[in-house]
């Protein structure tokens, strides 16, 4: 169940941002040009918006895919709202934890006791063969 969780989520996530993207694009200004237009189609066009400030088919959606399209923007919005939250919660804890760790501890106490030194491995001896039934006779 959290793959496919995972699946509509990133689903749900692209589509938002794709729209997000195509908004300015698709949706009607009051002169019937795309609301972009105003932003992206100037007095001066470049090559490549030219074929989206004049074309004779504009990029048009239909209403239930504006809704469904602004849903899933919003989806995406909000979960980076709550990610950048819950980041921010979680730096503030550690920086309250190590405050307090720095509170706790007293200069004059003595530095923690040295572990001792892992023993050294013995060296092996590098093998002879390379079958499953051992060496050969």
């Amino acid at each position: 169940m959290n793959r496919i969780k995972e699946y509509i989520c990133f689903a749900i996530c692209f589509a938002g941002l794709g729209y997000i993207a195509l908004w300015p694009v698709t949706s009607p200004d009051l002169g019937g040009q795309p609301f972009g237009a105003s932003i992206l189609c100037g007095d001066a066009t470049f090559g490549s918006l030219d074929f989206l400030c004049h074309s004779a088919l504009p990029l048009q959606l239909p209403p239930n895919l504006h809704v469904l399209g602004f849903l899933s923007a919003l989806f995406v919005i909000v979960r980076l709202l709550l990610r950048a939250l819950q980041r921010s919660r979680r730096a503030a804890a550690n920086r309250a934890a190590v405050m307090a760790a720095q509170v706790t501890q007293q200069p004059d106490a003595a530095p923690p006791a040295r572990r001792k030194p892992l023993r050294r491995l013995r060296p092996v001896k590098p093998r002879a063969h390379f079958g499953l039934r051992g060496a050969p006779r």
